[in-house]
């Protein structure tokens, strides 16, 4: 009597042998790439081609197995089930091992055929798809004509057919035709022609790289042998099936054919790749060691797949699955009447579900519009120089966020019909709701060029205030609409019901899903959790610079859950009320002491923090040298100013981030990692504080456009009385460019900051950012490069040269800018003081591995004629390197002006403290919440700090909790004030 299932001990075999081919072989371990003809190469060839072999046996093992399934159609569906679940579990397992993940992988899990996850099992799902066709056709002519096929590449060196190294299609298709006659055929074992074989192959292997460097003078024909693919693999693959089949090995435990299904997968989506870096980390490179590491891993492996797939077998709900399938295509019979019967069922199963399938089709197109919504014209510009048609990009671009969103709406609508048990109701609810919420966002881009924020929600409070802003017309048709979507659900509800079949158990799961995933959502910005590593490595960037352009790319309703959680800052030691009075009384008595000593007010003083985009001296960078100085004037200025050096916590951006430390003099440092202030925490609060609010009048100045990082949110938050921009109501006046720059010019932001000073009635306060020197540097905006041309390492090609040269002429002329704003300055009488910073480096110095040099800006503190006469004037030399948050207390300490007792502490922190910056920006890994550095660039440590510094630096972080994310209690003592 015949045997069945005899290929099982083969099939593992070969399972094996392919896993320690993949795990060792793809390695670094030595003399694995060995180039040098000789007895160690091929010592090596000879191993390799015994872990080769382990694809051809699993190959025809599979066909071996599967010959004796009489309903192969059947068989293929569920190795199509199968690759997707082992898909979904191994992608889950190494994401919670790794934390990384991509729309790749997801896309391969539910598509693994159209993606090719794994050609060797696509080849199996077609060769069982064609047997009902193949079994026909004589099966010792298809044999000689697979054998010929195979000898043909190995003979002539060329891959006509496509078999690669073995995984793919073709070769799949061929050995696995090759296992299924060999089961029919039962021929006998010969240990002789093994033997020959054997002696064959060996021959073949280590004579072929003497061969290809006698021929070729080269090794390009050395490994010809020693693959997957070669004739003489095959057949001894063969040979050890014949010599293997009647060994009794779980015969009857046929789920044994999924190991190496699982196995291919993992191959395929490239899961064993961080295990080969994981042995190097662990064991190195060492040969012997690598290769006894990785064969104890592929037991491992074989021994959880066995596992695994003995588990989901026992699943009731799988049996349920796999009896259904081998029903279904037990009466299989290639006939116009199938494929009628197959018609019908398709056509009755879109019926039976059509009203789901609409739900489907509404939320999508619902989730596409809202991302065409947040467009103001037909094309969207990804940057300088890319910019696409809207519908494109985000039907192809962004199609995995529309989808995204679309299943969010279904959460919502499942949601709701496991509560209300209403089809209609939930559905429309739901529909409803996301087109107010698009129109909403629409209206705001339209009106403030940005979309709705958490933060937004603070106005529901003046909801007066905002109906009374909307118009009669446009509540009277909002009113309307409610009506008509109560009456519409009432009319379907009754006239066309949708019973809804959930069962408890459902409804309970449905809405535990939905709040998992929505409350996931308060995780997205905390970095380290897997829910951030997720969205991350899915392409979900939140833009917090740029809330309109996230919403364009990621859709208001994914923009909206980016900003919902964003952690401020932790909650520091001892902080209540009783501590800030105590913290309060201290500062008091401070000011008051420093104040006997000074006799200015801010009264009639106008103050100018000028933010320089880019502004960076390049003479600092190593190994570059220029053929002239592009900014002679400044460089010369600051050496008789208040001058030095400002840490930047960004490097090519970051500009509100130094914005906001400037004009708050609170710390980025202390913040959370994810936090941008200006997006996520200004716009939140109902009266944010800012330096400005000491001046009876502040103005906001940038030549550009006014909606990134939530601007015209933030000064308005902070008090300004205007903001001046591209296309505000406040023109920005003097227009002007510099040769073919896209931007507009410092001559052009200094001209209407002089506007400003003569319109002063007494003190302002001006908040200038200019954009002459933004990124692109590639562009060749500027004539006269060659002035200032760059050499030296730093240079690494001509690309580089051009960006470095175009950016140096941007500096020279900021450089003439500056120079006549302050000739113009001195020639006015008031008393006029100038903070000039650079915000942050460009990101051009790729090869600089210096990080101090890359965060190091300039800035100088410069006071007019008159405010040197009228006020008294002080130069500090000693703050060689300050952060943004120092300038005020600069400003305050040069001008001789009395301190508030919040402005006192921000002064002692600048005489007592180091720098203090974030943790990025400081290269530093200390368990800290911010980083501090020394004039020099050294990191100091907390526990390096006196007991009167580790004071001063807690009062500070109390201080910027208690007016950031606490409870505000020194508002209530004036403390700014």
């Amino acid at each position: 009597m015949k045997k069945t299932h005899t290929a099982h001990l083969s099939l593992i075999i070969g399972t094996l042998l392919m896993l320690l081919d993949q795990l060792f072989w793809t390695s670094h371990a030595k003399h694995i790439n060995i180039s040098k003809v000789g007895t160690l190469m091929s010592t090596i060839q000879v191993q390799h081609i015994i872990t080769l072999i382990g694809l051809d046996l699993v190959i025809i093992s599979l066909g071996y197995i599967y010959s004796k399934k009489e309903n192969s159609l059947a068989e293929a569906l569920k190795l199509w089930l199968y690759t997707v679940v082992v898909g979904l579990i191994s992608t889950i397992i190494c994401f919670l091992l790794t934390k990384k993940i991509d729309t790749n992988a997801i896309y391969s899990i539910f598509l693994p055929i159209i993606r090719n996850v794994s050609p060797v099992i696509t080849g199996v799902i077609l060769s069982l798809i064609c047997y009902p066709f193949m079994k026909k056709v004589n099966q010792r002519y298809l044999k000689w004509i697979l054998l010929a096929l195979l000898l043909l590449p190995t003979l002539s060196g060329i891959d006509s057919l496509g078999l690669s190294d073995g995984y793919s299609i073709s070769f799949t298709f061929i050995l696995f035709y090759l296992g299924v006659i060999e089961a029919s055929e039962e021929k006998r074992f010969s240990i002789i022609s093994l033997i020959l074989l054997c002696l064959m192959n060996v021959l073949c292997v280590t004579m072929m790289p003497l061969c290809s460097k006698i021929v070729h003078g080269d090794m390009s024909t050395a490994l010809r042998f020693t693959t997957s693919i070669s004739f003489f693999e095959v057949m001894i693959a063969i040979y050890f099936i014949r010599l293997l089949r009647n060994i009794p090995f779980f015969n009857k435990w046929s789920f044994i054919r999924y190991i190496p299904i699982a196995s291919l997968v993992l191959i395929g989506a490239g899961r064993l790749e961080n295990i080969v870096s994981w042995n190097e980390d662990l064991v190195g490179t060492s040969f012997n060691k690598l290769f006894r590491q990785s064969e104890l891993e592929a037991l491992l492996i074989v021994f959880i797949i066995f596992l695994v797939t003995l588990l989901i077998k026992q699943l009731p709900q799988v049996k349920r699955v796999v009896k259904s399938i081998e029903e279904h295509f037990s009466d299989f019979e290639l006939s116009n009447q199938w494929f009628t019967k197959e018609t019908q069922l398709i056509k009755q199963h879109l019926k039976n579900h059509r009203i789901n399938i609409i739900m489907l089709l509404c939320a999508y197109i619902l989730s596409f519009a809202s991302f065409i919504a947040m467009n103001t014209s037909y094309n969207i510009e990804i940057n300088a120089i890319e910019t696409y048609n809207i519908f494109w990009y985000t039907l192809f671009a962004r199609q995995f966020f529309v989808l995204l969103n679309t299943l969010m709406l279904v959460l919502v609508a499942r949601f709701l019909m496991a509560i209300t048990r209403r089809y209609w109701v939930s559905v429309l609810i739901t529909g409803f709701a996301q087109i107010v919420i698009t129109v909403a966002n629409r209206l705001k881009v339209i009106y403030r060029e940005e979309p709705i924020i958490p933060g937004d929600l603070a106005m529901i409070k003046a909801w007066k205030s905002l109906l009374g802003m909307m118009g009669k017309n446009i509540i009277i048709a909002s009113i309307a609409l409610v009506v008509l979507v109560v009456i519409l659900i009432i009319y379907l509800e009754k006239k066309h019901p949708y019973a809804i079949h959930m069962s408890l158990k459902k409804s309970i799961i449905w809405v535990l899903v939905t709040s998992i995933f929505f409350s996931g959502t308060l995780l997205f910005n905390h970095d380290g959790s897997y829910v951030n590593a997720l969205m991350r490595d899915l392409g979900d960037q939140p833009y917090f610079f740029n809330q309109l352009f996230g919403a364009k790319v990621n859709g208001p309703l994914l923009q909206f859950l980016n900003n919902i959680d964003v952690s401020v800052m932790d909650e520091p030691e001892n902080y209540s009320k009783e501590t800030m009075t105590q913290l309060y009384k201290k500062y008091v008595q401070e000011s008051a002491r420093i104040n006997r000593r000074r006799r200015n007010d801010w009264d009639d003083q106008i103050v100018i923090m000028g933010l320089s985009e880019s502004f960076a001296d390049p003479y600092r960078i190593p190994e570059l040298t220029l053929a002239n100085d592009p900014i002679p004037y400044i460089r010369s200025l600051m050496k008789t100013t208040t001058s030095g050096l400002m840490y930047s916590t960004g490097y090519g951006g970051g500009t509100a981030n130094m914005e906001y430390m400037a004009l708050t003099g609170l710390n980025q440092g202390f913040f959370s990692a994810a936090l941008t202030p200006y997006t996520q925490l200004v716009p939140t609060q109902n009266q944010a504080y800012a330096f400005s609010r000491l001046f009876n009048q502040a103005v906001a100045i940038h030549p550009y456009i006014g909606v990134y990082y939530s601007r015209q949110t933030v000064y308005q938050n902070f008090g300004f009385n205007k903001f001046m921009y591209l296309g505000s109501k406040y023109p920005i006046k003097h227009q002007s460019s510099i040769d073919r720059s896209a931007y507009l010019s410092d001559e052009t932001a200094y001209a209407n900051t002089i506007d400003e000073i003569l319109d002063a009635q007494g003190s302002k306060f001006i908040n200038l950012v200019t954009m002459q020197n933004h990124l692109p540097y590639d562009n060749n905006y500027y004539d006269g490069k060659e002035k200032y041309a760059a050499s030296g390492n730093a240079v690494t090609n001509d690309y580089v040269r051009g960006m470095v040269e175009e950016y140096v002429m941007g500096l020279h002329h900021t450089d003439e800018a500056v120079k006549n704003f302050i000739e113009k300055i001195d020639s006015i009488n008031k008393p006029i003081t100038f903070v000039f910073y650079g915000d942050h480096l460009p990101g051009i110095y790729w090869d600089t591995s210096n990080n101090n040099i890359l965060h190091q800006t300039d800035y100088f503190i410069y006071s007019n004629k008159y405010a040197r006469r009228h006020l008294g004037r002080r130069i500090y030399k000693q703050y060689d390197l300050v952060a943004p948050t120092d300038f005020m207390s600069l400003v305050q300490k040069q001008t001789l002006t009395r301190t508030t007792p919040y402005s006192v502490l921000l002064e002692k922190v600048l005489d007592e403290l180091p720098v203090i910056t974030t943790k990025a920006a400081a290269g530093s890994k200390e368990e800290s919440d911010a980083a501090m550095i020394n004039d020099n660039g050294e990191l100091i440590k907390y526990d390096d700090l006196s007991l009167s510094q580790k004071e001063l630096y807690n009062d500070y972080k109390l201080v910027q909790y208690d007016m950031t994310a606490g409870n505000n209690y020194l508002e209530d003592m004036n403390f700014t004030r």
